[in-house]
């Protein structure tokens, strides 16, 4: 099953503070794809937010997130810096896509995100899989072993004392030519000018918003939002719903349905609650 996954933007703090913080982020989601079922076919880092178009089952995608926030926490709150990173918002939504046609929209979409930002066009978009596609001059790329760019660096840099995968480095980080399946995204466009046609194309961010926003509205099963009244319940001090005060439980059943567009009948399974507080 092919996903568009992509994050709520953080509000009140960037979530990549430099090229440091990018490089990190980049070289664990490798790290953690050597365990997991999982393809990558485009990616892009905006300041804030990030997206993927990635090819797995759902368990694995949301354990490749877990696993990549709670280290990319951990290294955020060492690094020194102006900024602190807070994650408590970094959440991954995931919209599924159906067909060529939709798969080939949301790689230009993704693509297409430097442009709004005002952050360049997408091949100049350093932090982005545009340059791997149709890129004549791929395999000219400068290239460095990880003994040529220093191990014990490498490890400093993505906080790992194991092995490390045997791939080349591309500016620091694990060369997307091995981890991202380009090859795919090409074989499906056929010529590059039907990419760049797609990349072109007016109201393109419209129509995938669209999706993105009704995935938003009916996408979360009761197991999700199940996970996020436990991490309310653990933030508030307690263990159950039953023990959070007749505030607390009104505040999280406005929350379940403001923020993760959880339903009256879902919330009334998972909570129990009485029809005032629903009311």
């Amino acid at each position: 099953m092919y996903y568009h996954v992509y994050s709520s933007p953080l509000q009140n703090c960037p979530l990549f503070r430099n090229d440091a913080d990018r490089r990190f982020f980049l070289n664990r989601i490798v790290l953690c794809l050597q365990s997991l079922n999982i393809q990558i076919y485009a990616f892009c880092l905006m300041d804030n937010h990030v997206h993927f178009l990635i090819s797995g089952n759902e368990s694995d995608i949301l354990k490749l997130f877990f696993d990549i926030k709670r280290e990319y926490g951990r290294w955020a709150g060492r690094s020194d810096g102006p900024v602190e990173v807070k994650l408590d918002d970094f959440e991954i939504s995931m919209r599924p896509i159906k067909g060529e046609d939709d798969f080939k929209i949301v790689v230009a979409y993704i693509l297409r995100n430097p442009v709004p930002a005002g952050l360049g066009s997408p091949t100049s978009y350093k932090w982005s899989s545009a340059f791997l596609y149709f890129n004549p001059w791929l395999n000219m790329l400068r290239k460095d072993s990880v003994k040529e760019y220093g191990t014990l660096r490498l490890r400093a840099e993505i906080g790992r004392r194991g092995e490390l995968p045997g791939m080349p480095l591309l500016d620091g980080i694990f060369n997307p030519m091995n981890w991202c399946n380009y090859k795919k995204v090409e074989q499906l466009f056929g010529r590059p000018i039907e990419l760049f046609k797609l990349l072109g194309k007016y109201g393109i961010e419209n129509e995938e918003e669209g999706k993105m926003e009704q995935i938003e509205k009916n996408a979360h099963n009761d197991s999700f939002i199940l996970s996020k009244v436990q991490e309310y319940c653990t933030i508030n001090g307690v263990d159950r719903v039953d023990c959070l005060t007749t505030v607390e439980e009104r505040a999280l059943a406005c929350s379940l349905r403001d923020r993760w567009g959880a339903s009256k009948k879902q919330i009334e399974r998972i909570l129990g609650n009485a029809t005032s507080i629903l009311r």
